[in-house]
């Protein structure tokens, strides 16, 4: 026998819907996504990497201020190039793969995050932190707008022709935190772009954090009285 009020039977069957949509089945469909959204690598093992990332601590913390979910999944690629940094095969796979999709920009800020320099900027900008609205808006500029805040030296790269490429960035954008970075074959290049601009920004206070094959500079502005 039909019920009489056929509202009250659509929201009855919506409601068992709903419950009948365990947990399990929300789990199994969020993973049905993600791993449609890792297809692009092609690789079953570095997805497997990824995938381990999403719940890594560091993921964890950069969820909680990172809102934009494109630019907070090339994060998690960051964290992955990061724990593939001992196979040279994968990390240039998943590197040549992360280009192929999201070009130079979604490259830099996974190399961004690779290399510890986002880890260490966030450090440097909850040091002037007046608001926590603000803080977030901080990060996701540098992340979005990330070539007029980060000079990523290249292997190829000339210390003459980064000076001036350093310069011309800081004189159109004002950054109030600038980054030099080279790994590899670009670590003397970097070293030796970062002690010029040294002398040249006078307004800027210095960073410098070397390891292995990888030297970065962070330039901080501050305010003379």
């Amino acid at each position: 026998m039909s019920s009489d009020n056929p509202s009250s039977d659509v929201a009855e069957g919506t409601a068992k819907a709903v419950l009948d949509w365990s947990s399990d089945k929300i789990h199994a469909f969020v993973e049905k996504l993600r791993n449609r959204k890792l297809a692009f690598i092609c690789d079953e093992e570095t997805i497997t990497t990824v995938r381990g990332e999403y719940n890594s601590g560091e993921a964890k913390f950069y969820e909680t201020y990172i809102e934009d979910k494109e630019i907070l999944f090339q994060v998690r690629m960051g964290l992955a190039l990061r724990k593939l940094e001992k196979d040279k095969t994968r990390l240039r796979n998943l590197r040549e793969r992360i280009y192929k999709k999201y070009k130079i920009k979604g490259l830099h800020i996974a190399e961004f995050v690779q290399t510890g320099i986002l880890h260490r900027y966030i450090g440097l900008l909850i040091g002037g932190m007046r608001s926590l609205e603000e803080f977030k808006k901080d990060i996701i500029e540098v992340l979005v707008n990330i070539e007029k805040h980060v000079l990523f030296i290249q292997e190829t790269s000339k210390t003459t022709e980064m000076v001036q490429k350093a310069s011309n960035i800081i004189d159109a954008n004002s950054p109030d935190i600038f980054v030099v970075s080279g790994i590899g074959e670009a670590a003397k290049v970097a070293e030796e772009s970062g002690k010029k601009l040294e002398i040249m920004l006078r307004d800027y206070k210095v960073e410098r954090i070397s390891r292995e094959d990888e030297v970065i500079f962070f330039f901080k502005r501050f305010v003379k009285f």
